[in-house]
């Protein structure tokens, strides 16, 4: 083989190396190395006497960077975001809509924590966002039983007893109790008062409470139109030993009749058969929202 020959071989081999190596480095460039963001909770801030105590149950982040999601986080949880520096961070806050894990949603009626970030690679930068309402937010009902007043009361059907309590019994101050002794069989209490009158349309409808419990219970709607009232039963709630924070989206039921002129939230239950003694509910921090 002649040396001309070689060398052109020798020169092909060259820029078939040279090609490769600029391939690869295409194909497999080298990654960043993530910051990140770690969430806890979120704090919930109220102005007590227009949007009631600041209760809530907030279970996920939405984080977004540069207005581009990033991702829907189980909080507690720590967020890798593919940024150095300064960094335009917006988080939503997270619920479980009826109380069901597959209807997570970011809250609709509170404000997003927005802020600009210093971000550092492969670093933790801690931040526990406080929330809000937003403005445009109308309430309808708050109860914290905490008043000189109590806005249920039983209907001709309940047997039981309807009482508030406080100490170790209640969430804080006073909370209410729903009760069935041993040999009673169904409890039922309603709103007092005129009915709300609530926007249909497919207007979100929101109504939020804390409560534990070791009978299931019925949330629902007496709802009036033209022809009466209507029984709307729209959620049962499972025993919870402990306080629990629940978010029932109230839209469809407000929204199936265009002829509803008003709306009285009710609670009951009838009693189980294995709960041996005593059926309870406690409820507190009611919210009705829309």
């Amino acid at each position: 083989m002649s040396k001309r020959i070689q060398s052109t071989i020798f020169l092909f081999v060259l820029v078939v190396l040279a090609s490769s190596y600029t391939s690869c480095d295409l194909i497999n460039p080298e990654e960043q190395i993530p910051s990140f963001i770690r969430i806890d909770s979120f704090l919930l801030s109220t102005n007590v006497s227009i949007e009631g105590k600041p209760a809530s149950q907030f279970t996920d982040a939405w984080v977004y960077n540069d207005e581009k999601l990033v991702g829907i986080y189980e909080l507690p949880a720590v967020v890798p975001i593919l940024k150095a520096g300064e960094a335009n961070i917006r988080i939503r806050g997270g619920i479980k809509l009826n109380g069901q894990v597959g209807s997570r949603i970011p809250n609709l009626f509170t404000k997003d924590y927005q802020a600009t970030l210093e971000l550092f690679p492969d670093s933790q930068l801690h931040v526990n966002p406080t929330l809000k309402f937003n403005d445009w937010v109308n309430f309808d009902w708050l109860e914290d039983f905490d008043g000189s007043g109590v806005s249920l009361a039983q209907t001709t059907t309940s047997e039981g007893i309807l009482e508030r309590r406080s100490g170790s019994e209640a969430l804080d101050d006073q909370s209410l109790k729903l009760s069935l002794s041993a040999d009673e069989l169904l409890f039922e209490c309603k709103k007092v008062g005129d009915p709300l009158v609530l926007p249909g349309g497919g207007t979100p409808v929101l109504i939020e409470f804390t409560y534990r419990c070791n009978n299931a219970f019925v949330f629902g709607l007496f709802s009036n139109d033209l022809t009466g009232t209507i029984q709307n039963p729209i959620i049962v709630l499972n025993p919870s030993e402990e306080w629990n924070h629940v978010y029932i989206n109230l839209t469809s039921a407000v929204s199936s009749n265009p002829n509803f002129t008003g709306h009285l939230p009710f609670f009951g239950f009838v009693k189980d058969e294995d709960v041996a003694g005593e059926s309870f509910v406690y409820l507190d921090n009611i919210r009705l929202l829309h």
